[in-house]
């Protein structure tokens, strides 16, 4: 083909893409619609196909200089926006993250929630199992619970915190101290998790350990007469951050099912069939203990003097019953045949092209 007749054939293209171009700069927002992104999408990569082609038919400087204004132009209409706002892939981006966390998270705890019944049901007897164990006997707290939980009866513990000054009085000290603790809490996520992956007993036991650990400090508060400061000091923050360790061990468990029962495939096949799964699951507990440590830094710290016990135990209430909502919901799946995330995401590679 010569060069007359490439620009002849193409020309209709370019500026057909021109006036997508006019229509979405000009646009008081983006909202081209589906079908338009598309057609954006699909006219910049065949633009700049045409790029690389003129250039080896032609140094012709202000056909190339064209197209690589064109191009350019819409390059930075799909991938960097204008004036800041959310357009082409950063939307896209969007949109797909919200369908992740909307639809595709609970979708996938409902679907493994056998897996996430059994933690749960392991954690809740090892918490029993604490609990009785100290109220049976006051002193077998001493052998179930970690030595740097007894420098203090609760009684004294609690009449410390409710006499002197709030521990956490400012915004840096509540960040840092949450920094903290979450890092601490994701850290005995990914170790249950990995206790379940590689044995699925260990990650059991871990979970009834973790539990006993619970029962047995919830006892003990409970004979000192100071139970409602445990629901208010552990509420709050234990709303999420119990869950999320349950969910660790719950994806352990049905990643090592997939590797040391792998049924009739091979343990490569067995394990790619439930990786969706299972780091779905994990991504949220890893998100939802982030949240969980910043309430623990905060809001649990404070004694009744600043927030009432009731306050305290009503919030964790709300944030455990609007997990449960959020997780266990049937919204339905997102419908991926109309889902413009999922018809673009092939066009998105950027180019290799100068566009200098």
């Amino acid at each position: 083909m010569d060069i007359e007749d490439f620009i002849r054939d193409r020309r209709p293209r370019w500026k057909q893409l021109e006036q997508v171009l006019d229509l979405t700069e000009n646009s008081p927002d983006w909202g081209l619609g589906h079908e338009r992104i598309r057609e954006l999408v699909v006219l910049y990569r065949q633009t700049c196909s045409d790029l690389n082609h003129a250039r080896a038919l032609t140094a012709n400087p202000e056909l190339l200089e064209y197209l690589n204004q064109l191009t350019g132009r819409a390059y930075r209409c799909v991938y960097q926006g204008r004036g800041g706002s959310e357009t082409g892939a950063a939307a896209l981006r969007k949109k797909k993250l919200k369908t992740f966390l909307w639809n595709h998270v609970p979708a996938t705890f409902q679907k493994e929630r056998s897996y996430i019944a059994t933690a749960a049901l392991v954690f809740a007897a090892g918490a029993l199992f604490g609990a009785l164990a100290v109220i049976v006997n006051p002193e077998n707290g001493t052998m179930l619970i970690p030595a740097q939980f007894f420098t203090e009866s609760p009684r004294e513990r609690v009449e410390k915190i409710e006499t002197q000054t709030e521990r956490v009085d400012t915004a840096g000290k509540a960040f840092f101290f949450g920094a903290s603790l979450y890092t601490h809490n994701i850290q005995v996520t990914f170790l249950a998790f990995s206790a379940g992956a590689l044995t699925i007993v260990g990650g059991l036991l871990l979970l009834f350990y973790n539990g006993v650990i619970l029962g047995a400090v919830g006892a003990m508060y409970y004979l000192d007469g100071v139970e409602l400061f445990f629901l208010a000091w552990v509420g709050p923050h234990g709303a999420l951050e119990l869950p999320s360790i349950i969910f660790g061990g719950a994806a352990g468990i049905k990643a090592g099912s997939a590797l040391l029962m792998p049924g009739n495939l091979t343990r490569a096949a067995s394990i790619r069939a439930v990786f969706q799964s299972v780091w779905r699951i994990m991504v949220a507990a890893a998100l939802l203990l982030v949240v969980a440590g910043l309430i623990e830094g905060s809001f649990s710290q404070f004694s009744t003097k600043t927030v009432p016990y009731a306050v305290k135990i009503g919030t964790a209430a709300c944030l455990f019953s609007a997990l449960l909502a959020y997780l266990f919901t049937n919204r339905g799946a997102p419908n991926e045949g109309t889902d413009s995330t999922s018809c673009l995401s092939p066009h998105l590679e950027r180019p290799e092209i100068d566009l200098a």
